[in-house]
C-alpha cells in the first residue's frame, strides 16, 4: 500500500465519522430530511466512500474514479443545502441550541473532508492511469 491509497482509507473513514456526528446533530434539532435527499445522503454520502474501500485493493483507477465522483456530488449536495439555499439546514438561520455549533462545525467538516477526499482520488487516478500495473516509477 502506498501513501496514497493510506490518504484513501484515511479521508473516508475521517468523513464518515464527521457524517456520523453530523447527522446526529440533524436528529437532536429535529431537522429531518425529505425522502428524496435521504435515498441520496444513504446511497453517496454513507454508503458510497464506504463501497469504494474494497474496491480500492483490486482496482485502484476504479476506486479513485468513484470516489471522486461521489464526493463530488456530495459537495455540491451538502455545499447548496447548507450554505446557499434557504430551508431548514441552512447553516446561518440555525437556532441557539447548543447542537447547533455541532451541526455547523460538521457541516464545514465534511465540505473541507469532501474536498480533500476529491483530490486524494484525483492524485490516485492520475497516478494509477500513468502505472497501471504498479510497478515501482524510477526516481525522477
Amino acid at each position: 500500500m502506498n501513501r496514497l491509497e493510506s490518504y484513501f482509507i484515511a479521508v473516508v473513514f475521517a468523513h464518515l465519522g464527521v457524517v456520523l456526528v453530523h447527522t446526529i446533530a440533524h436528529l437532536w434539532l429535529q431537522i429531518l430530511p425529505a425522502p428524496p435527499d435521504t435515498a441520496f445522503i444513504l446511497a453517496v454520502i454513507l454508503i458510497g466512500p464506504v463501497a469504494t474501500l474494497p474496491i480500492l485493493r483490486f482496482n485502484r483507477t476504479l476506486a479513485a474514479a468513484l470516489l471522486a465522483v461521489v464526493m463530488a456530488a456530495a459537495f455540491v449536495y451538502g455545499f447548496q443545502s447548507h450554505f446557499l439555499i434557504a430551508g431548514p439546514d441552512q447553516v446561518a438561520i440555525m437556532s441557539s441550541d447548543p447542537w447547533t455549533l455541532v451541526f455547523v462545525a460538521t457541516a464545514v467538516g465534511i465540505g473541507v473532508l469532501e474536498l480533500a477526499s476529491l483530490a486524494v482520488a484525483v492524485a490516485l487516478f492520475g497516478r494509477s492511469i500513468r502505472n497501471p500495473w504498479e510497478y515501482p516509477e524510477r526516481p525522477r
